[in-house]
């Protein structure tokens, strides 16, 4: 399983240029995807982030783009989510969490039950804005410059340690936000309260960034029934 989500990962690491032909579609709203109304798109095309800055942004890897500048707009700022095949991308500009944001850029995701979207991203929140804020502080003007390169350096060294599994599972609020649940220990309590081996399973890893690690809530999911990680996508 392990092998399943570096090989996803790593394959997130290439700078890529590439035509998306086959039944690409899009939805302009959470509501939509769930009424299943999608809207179809001629090839796309989307561009991967350079290695550097994917590292630094997680898992908001791809700009999507047709060539037709009103289309690329609606892409960038309107759509919900795009698929094509099979394969979903959410757009991350409107997802908050804590009320931080990912910044602009698609992130590819899997069904997660029967309404719900998973996707795999960097920590967000309220405490890693205070603990970026903290070393900004010390380290003075060049603040940021630094705490950039500490920590795009520390997710490099080992990605799946440092990403986590964010949730869609309602629409925007007033402000056009879409609000995400971590899947953290409570969410996790609920999913494996009435599976004893799964419970183990997850309440046996002590540290509790481990335990919230993507690579570790991934396939407890998937022993769950909820998602199905494709070997054939790295997802």
């Amino acid at each position: 399983m392990k092998k399943i989500l570096v090989l996803f990962l790593m394959s997130l690491l290439m700078l890529t240029s590439v035509s998306l032909k086959a039944q690409c579609r899009y939805c302009k709203t959470y509501e939509d995807y769930v009424a299943g109304r999608w809207q179809s798109l001629d090839t796309i095309y989307f561009d991967q982030h350079s290695k550097s800055h994917q590292v630094w942004w997680g898992g908001s890897d791809f700009t999507l783009k047709t060539g037709d500048k009103a289309l690329d707009k609606m892409l960038k700022k309107e759509v919900f989510a795009v698929m094509q095949a099979d394969t979903i991308y959410v757009n991350c500009r409107n997802l908050r969490y804590e009320k931080a944001r990912f910044g602009n850029g698609y992130s590819r995701a899997i069904r997660m039950g029967q309404n719900d979207l998973l996707f795999v991203n960097r920590k967000i929140g309220r405490k890693e804005q205070m603990n970026a804020g903290a070393m900004a502080g010390v380290f003075g003007v060049f603040g940021g410059a630094i705490v950039g390169g500490i920590a795009g350096g520390m997710i490099a060294s080992d990605m799946l340690k440092n990403q986590v599994c964010y949730v869609v599972s309602g629409g925007a609020d007033k402000k056009g936000h879409i609000i995400l649940q971590l899947m953290d220990d409570e969410e996790m309590h609920e999913i494996v309260k009435d599976r004893d081996d799964l419970h183990q399973l997850y309440w046996n890893e002590k540290d509790e960034s481990k335990r919230r690690a993507a690579s570790n809530v991934l396939p407890i999911l998937e022993k769950a029934g909820l998602i199905h990680l494709d070997d054939s996508k790295g997802f």
